[in-house]
């Protein structure tokens, strides 16, 4: 077990003292820009008696905590029971991680060498909020798949937080489809600390009516010749709407670093929207970082070539919709993960 990594988790005593400092989330706040902040209700620990109860102070040469996430100290500020696991080096496991309460942390150490594969499932008890926190350190070239592609889910407001490091010659790939009709929001934290790492990210959004889901993505090239993919494409109907943060900070001496960040959104009403910020940080010369963003309609063109050839258009707008969301997972290598988001998007 990594302890050093196990140690700099905050404990609840602090994410509490923690969230004191930085009190509810604000649309002023960069992090919380594109997200209606005023349907997060006021947690207990925010609550008058809460506050005024004294907290055990950090112990001597204790790591301070720089966390600045609401939604990343909410769990652990809440008391969530910790599930930690190790997997030992040269490892190959699937496992399937459902959290049984509102509020659920796991924290996992796979080691050197590992396969390993992680779905996440829904937790569909009702609640007013929910909140997760994936605490993840991946071992020297380590292969790493996490993905979920539940049902729809009408949750009023879930929270999902993953807090990666990766070692030297690690692949990690995160990909999930997202087709939930309430709010909520993704953040993914990754520290690419070995050289030779590599983070691929890939997310899709299928949503309608009056859907809100946000992603923020923050990932820290913190050795050369690191390599990330933000891949994300959305599918908007209805008043649905979407918001992509997300940042590239290259640090110094990190020669060889290699970035891209994409997003794709098709809107097939006029009510629906998106809301999309790159940021790049970048602290040395020696880098490839590009980003892109593109939003628009079904290709008229490619409706009209399917509509002459008679095929209604309902239809073909299935057909070209269909294809833009397996696009988006295409270049994964083939695996039971693939297979499994494939089928979710009606490849069989």
């Amino acid at each position: 077990m990594n302890a050093e990594f196990i140690q700099n988790l905050p404990t609840a005593e602090q994410a509490i003292a923690r969230l004191r400092e930085l009190g509810m989330p604000r649309r002023n706040n960069e992090l919380w820009s594109f997200f209606p902040v005023a349907k997060i209700p006021t947690p207990e620990f925010m609550g008058t008696d809460f506050a005024a109860a004294p907290t055990t102070s950090p112990a001597e040469n204790a790591p301070a905590i720089q966390e600045t996430d609401f939604a990343a100290l909410l769990p652990i500020a809440n008391n969530a029971r910790p599930m930690v696991r190790e997997i030992v080096n040269g490892a190959a496991e699937m496992a399937m991680l459902k959290c049984n309460n509102d509020f659920g942390h796991t924290v996992l150490d796979i080691g050197k060498g590992a396969k390993v594969s992680l779905e996440i499932l829904d937790n569909k008890v009702s609640h007013d909020i929910a909140a997760e926190r994936f605490d993840i350190n991946v071992g020297e070239n380590a292969d790493v798949e996490i993905f979920f592609a539940n049902p729809a889910c009408d949750l009023p407001l879930r929270f999902r937080h993953f807090n990666i490091h990766e070692a030297a010659g690690s692949t990690v790939r995160f990909s999930s489809i997202c087709k939930d009709t309430a709010i909520g929001r993704v953040s993914v934290e990754c520290h690419l600390k070995g050289e030779g790492a590599n983070f691929d990210y890939r997310s899709l959004h299928v949503l309608d009516g009056e859907a809100s889901q946000h992603s923020r993505l923050t990932i820290y090239h913190e050795a050369p010749r690191t390599v990330s993919t933000q891949l994300a494409r959305n599918l908007l109907s209805g008043s649905a709407r979407v918001s992509y943060d997300g940042s590239v900070i290259v640090g110094y001496d990190c020669t060889g670093v290699n970035s891209s960040q994409l997003v794709n959104t098709i809107l097939m009403s006029e009510d629906a929207s998106v809301s999309v910020k790159p940021v790049l940080k970048i602290y040395h010369d020696d880098v490839e970082c590009t980003h892109g963003n593109t939003v628009g309609e079904l290709d008229a063109e490619q409706m009209f070539y399917l509509v002459s050839r008679g095929i209604p258009k309902k239809a073909a707008q299935e057909m070209l919709m269909r294809s833009f969301a397996q696009e988006t997972f295409l270049p994964l290598p083939d695996s039971p993960v693939k297979k499994r988001l494939m089928a979710e998007l009606g490849v069989r």
